[in-house]
Parts: structure tokens; sequence; C-alpha cells
């Protein structure tokens, strides 16, 4: 096993900041339905501020390109993003609206359903994801963009980091429609397997879904065949494909007691984020990302619950180890 941190590189993210609150109950509610939560648990959220925390707990220096309300909650969910170790000089505020907001409602048995209601995202610019690329000495290894943002920002952060030399990393989530371009850009293109499902019916109009892990290898083959460098999707319980060029296989997940599930995707992209910026090959990066997962959901919230390197490592040792 590769030590993830060699040196100390640098990575981007662009994307969502969110005030979450979540909601404990015995199980999700039918439609129609009234259930009873237990208290409110209020965090850090979005997929952008998540997959940040995730980059920061793995030893990776990270900035985060977002942007909050003026509210309350703006001030409470950039002290957590420093405190995780998050740099916040690019996450700006827009007057007059109000910061993303998030509902969780997480079941006894750790899934979950989320409602989202979108802050100021739409304020990212392109002078802004450019100046990110552009304005240091050595630009970051690594730039990560999700489904929360508009298209057209991710279309801007995959040509600013094509040409400042930086490696592209696009969780579709949820999935958007995209320039073609911009597919051909991922490097890797990270989705789970009811995203690639919806993501390859709008590529090719062709339905696609997961009944066993042959069936997740045939996804994510589609997937670099519609254009991505690479692809990686994940499958919960059962790990994760990939796929880089025309070689795909299959990775188990790693032992987990689950607790909640939230966040989990987002610990999983940034964790791979992050080995990929030290160098690692996408089938290495891809191993801590799972591993990071897996102790992701044995706890409560979403970037509160992530692991430290030295955590998922610890949990890579045990599984090489004899038995």
């Amino acid at each position: 096993m590769i030590d993830l941190v060699r040196e100390t590189p640098k990575a981007l993210v662009i994307g969502s900041v969110h005030h979450d609150r979540a909601l404990d109950v015995p199980r999700l509610p039918k439609r129609g339905e009234t259930v009873i939560s237990g208290p409110a648990r209020d965090g850090l959220g979005g997929k952008g501020a998540n997959q940040a925390v995730a980059v920061a707990r793995m030893g990776v220096s990270c900035e985060l390109l977002g942007v909050v309300g003026d509210d309350d909650s703006a001030a409470t969910v950039r002290d957590d993003l420093r405190a995780h170790g998050v740099s916040v000089a690019r996450v700006g505020v827009v007057r007059g609206r109000h910061t993303g907001r998030a509902t969780v409602v997480v079941e006894a048995t750790g899934e979950n359903l989320i409602i989202v209601e979108p802050g100021p995202v739409d304020r990212i610019d392109r002078a802004m994801v450019d100046m990110c690329l552009r304005d240091h000495a050595t630009p970051p290894a690594v730039v990560v963009v999700q489904g929360e943002v508009p298209s057209r920002v991710i279309g801007w952060a995959a040509a600013s980091a094509d040409e400042a030399g930086t490696r592209f990393v696009l969780n579709l989530a949820p999935v958007i429609p995209v320039d073609p371009e911009t597919l051909r850009h991922a490097d890797p293109l990270v989705v789970n397997e009811h995203e690639a499902g919806h993501l390859l019916e709008l590529l090719d109009g062709v339905p696609a879904s997961v009944g066993d892990v042959d069936d997740a290898l045939g996804m994510v083959r589609r997937l670099v065949a519609a254009g991505a460098r690479s692809a990686v999707v994940t499958l919960g319980a059962a790990g994760a494909v990939l796929a880089d060029g025309p070689t795909a296989r299959h990775l188990a997940a790693f032992p987990a007691v689950v607790t909640d599930t939230t966040g989990a995707g987002d610990c999983f992209t940034g964790t791979l984020a992050a080995a990929l910026a030290t160098g690692q090959s996408l089938v290495e990066a891809t191993r801590w990302g799972l591993a990071a997962a897996s102790l992701a959901v044995g706890r409560p919230g979403a970037a509160s619950a992530y692991p430290t390197r030295e955590q998922a490592a610890d949990v890579l040792r045990r599984e090489a180890a004899p038995r």
C-alpha cells in the first residue's frame, strides 16, 4: 500500500455549500404518512462542502470555490469548513440570498431521503473559476465539481482545468445534462449505479440498471465509450466498478456497520480525488475512497462523520493483512 501523503498537493473543489438539518426516524414515511422524528441535528452539508472536507481530512490542501447567502447559516458553515481545514477564501457571500439548505431524513437502517433547497450557486461565474486555476504559481493537481452546480459551471471548470493541466474529477450527482466535450475531460466521471443508469439513458437513449456486478461492469464500460476518459460507478455495499480505457474491474466494499449513509458518496469522491492528487492510480484511489466511506457510514451526519487519513489507512492495512 502506498502512503497517501508523500508531499502536500493541492485540490480545488467547486460546488455547493449547505446547512443541513437531519431528522432521525424509525423508518422513512410512505406517501401521505406522518412519522415522528427524534431531535433535529444541524450540520455542514452540500456536495461541494462535503467533498472538500473529505479531501482535507486526507491531508491534502483544499480550497473550496462556492457561495453562501447573507443569513445566519453563512457564518456557521464557513466556520465549520475552516474547522475541518478547508480554505474558504473563495467562498463568496451573495447579498439578499439564503445559504443552501437540505433536510435529511435518516431511518434506523441508515438509509436516507434528502430534499435540497439550493443556495446561490447560480452566481458562480467563469471569472471566479478561471481565477482559482490560474491565480497560483502551481495550479491544483485536481479539480472536483458536482451536479449541484449549473452545467455551465461544470463546463467552465472542465475547460479551465484542461488549460491548467489539472486533472478533472466530475461527480455528476445529481445527474444534469452536460456538454459532450465536458464529459470528455472527466478523469474520472464518478456516479452511483442509479445515476449511471440515468446518465446513460440521457447519452444514448438506452436505459440501464444494475442487477449484478457484471451489469455494473458493462455500465462503466459504456460510460467510457460515451466519452469519459475514465469512470467509477459506486455500488453501495457491493463496492465499486471502474474503467480506465478498455479495462474494467470490480473492487469489493470494506466491511461496515451502517448507521447513516448521508454523504457517503461525497466522502468516497473527495477521498478518491485526494489520492489522485498525490499521483496514485485510479485503482488505488478507488480503494482509498471505499475505505473512507466504510467508516463514514458508521457515524451519524455527513462531513462530521468523515475519517482521517490515518483511520482510512488502518482499514486498508487490516484488509491487506494475511488471514
